[in-house]
């Protein structure tokens, strides 16, 4: 039990804290927090809880939205669309999920994935106050093969 406790902290923490990795955007008033990775990294127990497939060829998008403004920078809520595109063009939408745990709010989707192939991610967001937000980054996705 307590292997499986930590293990949720981290995974929670890698979802819940994206900074660590540095990919973020600051936009107006607002500190967008993302990062992508493959499915496998998630526990079994995770992945069944938010509804997630476990796969080396499924991505996980997770965004964060931080208001500058406010002391602390507190997670606001948004409204988030976005598509992913491969190299060649091809689009799919994204279809974010908005997850809550305490003072913590972040968007997670979930989308098919090839080895080696580079994905262009465009996100549109709509925080509280009308706030409004679009950004584009890059993401290269390796297969988690066992």
């Amino acid at each position: 039990m307590r292997q499986i406790i930590a293990a949720l902290s981290m995974i929670l923490s890698l979802l819940i804290t994206p900074a660590w990795a540095g990919q973020f955007k600051e936009v107006g008033e607002l500190e967008v927090h993302y990062n992508t990775l493959s499915t496998t990294f998630l526990t079994p127990e995770i992945a069944q809880q938010y509804d997630i497939t476990r796969s080396g060829y499924r991505g996980l998008v997770n965004i964060a939205v931080l208001d500058t403004m406010q002391l602390g920078k507190p997670a606001v809520a948004a409204e988030i669309t976005g598509q992913v595109k491969n190299l060649v063009g091809n689009s799919r939408e994204l279809d974010f999920t908005e997850v809550r745990e305490g003072d913590a709010i972040y968007y997670i989707a979930t989308f098919a994935a090839d080895d080696e192939e580079t994905y262009r991610f465009h996100i549109d967001l709509n925080a509280e106050g009308n706030r409004n937000a679009s950004f584009d980054y890059n993401y290269t996705f390796y297969v988690d093969a066992p």
